[in-house]
């Protein structure tokens, strides 16, 4: 990884943009969408041309309520439209439109200036990098979105407007401010996925794991939300016991009895006071990012920036600045139409394999050595061993085996890769366990992204463009009952996405990737240390203001059935025991967080076990 800082260059458009053709050119206002034709149920799901990628336009307008008859492809366009205008670059701050001194861009704001083209330059973030400000002018629009420890500061309020702050990243066991030369919008603080495992790229060209995994490239993670969903947080603290405004609560002074948590668009919620109310649509992003050598960082098939991770120092966790490679991205969006939020994921094209067709060797490290199957929270395990049912859209449904239940084994059904490495795992880990393909990919999908792929293939200015080597890899846009995918006859359109996953986001299959259900997360809601727990018949999808009874209490599976369990505060049955409660949606939202305990870091360990990972479980 790099660490430098380097020369300072004039924002403007034509500099930024040398190296690309018809960048500052072909702007609509925002809000323009596209028409839609005859066979197209909504704009956003018109086929892509060379002129979405060229254009700058806000955010595709959401589609119409949920209707079988539209196709999966048209939902697979409105995704690819969300990646373009997120991926576009974020607008510039000079010329005395806001306050000087403060950031280098304006926070969630596209730049009406550029457009997509500009920022598939490999080179787009380096070349905005330089004294005085080591943020630079070159970013992403969800780049600058607020961190989750920006939404939830440790011990602190949160700002409340940020669009024109810089970001100020407050946890539990370290704080990085504004002054600091090593703030960047991107923050990697979190090691693990949903603390269930840890994931790793070979250094060795062979694909082979090191001996200590910890010497391998590692993937780390960041999750990060819009202006409207920071809002919302802001002002439903400040309604907490009628605190005034940026008053945050301390853990004595929060009420057993929070408010049910309902993210906007809300308007019609009564429960919710004024200022909380809002029509404008939640977005939260969570970004996969890995360690990149020098050759990667130079092969321009990646979108790369320097950013924040964390290391173990004399006095806790200190930061760094490394150059990453970007090789994930979960898109979260809720609308009107769709109060369960539509799930949206990208992957990068070499996750698995490399550019000349090898394996990369991307593999798992579990924080768990133990694996059970039940049916619900308080169910005996499940004797037989579980399948999936996936539907890829060619009209039936395959059957795939999970791992059985016990010990995370080769034996079990695990894809253990032998070695050195695995016999050095202290107890309580288990692996190293190859990544294997997500059976989300539909035909659907397949067929836009090589749509995609021929537009950019066509489109002057994306010769070089970095875009080229992102995919969709799959969209979910409405809750459909585990009971769907178990019929007999016609599939159900929405089971094509019922196990929506990202091979570098949700990589183990009974964990995450092939999950449905609930998940009790080593050491939490009665798992042992070691073990993990899925709940496979668990509903999760509950009363969820907005969708009809026959969707608001389903068995999902999935992305949107994993985020399902976002439930706060839980309730609990006369027994003490717990039981499901409203969905929100949302991993960041617990009791911690709303009592101003905020989040903490997780450090680069250097080996298994150093420390063991303390990412704050988000199933709990």
């Amino acid at each position: 990884m790099k660490s430098t800082l380097r020369t300072l260059r004039t924002y403007a458009c034509a500099l930024a943009l040398a190296t690309t053709l018809a960048s500052c050119t072909k702007t609509v206002a925002p809000g323009t969408t596209l028409p839609s034709t005859p066979d197209q149920k909504f704009p956003g799901g018109a086929p892509i041309t060379s002129a979405d990628l060229t254009r700058t336009y806000a955010l595709p307008q959401e589609p119409p309520p949920y209707d079988p008859s539209i196709r999966r492809e048209e939902y697979a366009r409105f995704a690819w439209r969300q990646f373009i205008y997120l991926n576009s670059p974020a607008e510039l701050n000079f010329e005395g439109k806001t306050p000087a001194g403060t950031t280098p861009v304006v926070r969630g704001q596209i730049d009406t200036h550029r457009n997509f083209a500009s920022s598939g330059d490999p080179n787009f973030y380096q070349n905005g990098v330089g004294a005085p400000n080591p943020l630079g002018s070159n970013q992403l629009v969800w780049e600058t979105f607020a961190h989750r420890s920006e939404l939830f500061p440790a011990n602190a309020p949160p700002m409340g407007v940020i669009q024109f702050t810089s970001p100020q990243y407050n946890f539990a066991n370290v704080t990085v401010g504004p002054k600091s030369d090593m703030i960047r919008f991107n923050n990697l603080d979190e090691t693990t996925q949903i603390s269930q495992n840890q994931i790793f790229f070979p250094k060795n060209p062979t694909g082979t794991p090191s001996d200590n995994p910890y010497d391998d490239h590692m993937i780390l993670f960041e999750a990060k939300v819009n202006q409207v969903e920071y809002e919302y947080i802001a002002n439903t603290f400040a309604s907490i016991k009628n605190l005034p405004k940026n008053t945050y609560p301390s853990q004595d002074d929060l009420p057993k009895d929070i408010p049910h948590i309902e993210f906007p668009p809300n308007k019609d919620n009564s429960q919710l006071p004024a200022a909380a109310r809002s029509d404008r649509e939640s977005i939260e992003v969570k970004a996969a990012w890995r360690e990149m050598p020098d050759d990667l960082i130079k092969s321009g098939r990646y979108h790369t920036a320097e950013a924040l991770y964390y290391v173990n120092g004399a006095n806790g966790p200190e930061p760094r600045v490394g150059t990453f490679g970007l090789v994930g991205l979960h898109i979260l969006r809720k609308m009107k139409n769709y109060p369960a939020f539509t799930y949206t994921t990208f992957e990068h094209v070499d996750n698995l394999r490399r550019e000349e067709g090898n394996p990369t060797g991307l593999y798992v490290i579990t924080l768990y050595d133990t694996m059970n199957y039940r049916l619900s929270l308080h169910d005996p395990p499940i004797t037989k061993t579980p399948q999936a049912m996936v539907n890829t859209g060619t009209g039936h449904f395959q059957s795939v085996a999970l791992p059985l239940e016990g010990k995370v084994n080769a034996a079990n059904g695990y894809p253990i890769i032998s070695g050195p490495t695995q016999s050095k795992l202290p107890s309580g880990f288990a692996g190293p366990i190859r990544v294997e393909p997500s059976q989300a990919m539909t035909k659907a999908v397949n067929e836009v992204n090589a749509e995609v792929s021929q537009v950019m293939a066509n489109t002057p200015g994306f010769e070089k463009s970095v875009w080229k080597y992102y995919r969709l890899a799959g969209i979910q846009v409405f809750p459909v009952d585990e009971t769907s995918v178990t019929a007999t006859g016609e599939p159900d359109p929405l089971t094509e996405d019922f196990y929506l996953a990202n091979t570098v986001v949700e990589s183990s299959r009974p964990g995450i990737q092939l999950f449905k259900g609930a998940v009790s997360d080593p050491g939490t809601r009665g798992a042992a240390p070691n073990q993990l727990i899925n709940e496979r018949s668990q509903p999760n999808i509950l009363q969820v203001p907005g969708l009809a009874d026959s969707y608001n209490t389903v068995v999902m599976g999935g992305c949107m059935g994993c985020h399902g369990n976002a439930q706060y505060p839980r309730p609990q049955d006369a027994q003490g025991k717990e039981k499901p409660g409203p969905t929100i949606f949302n991993f960041l939202t617990s009791e911690d967080t709303l009592s101003g305990k905020g989040f903490e870091v997780d450090v680069r360990a250097t080996r298994a076990g150093e420390p063991r990972a303390n990412t704050r479980v988000y199933i709990e």
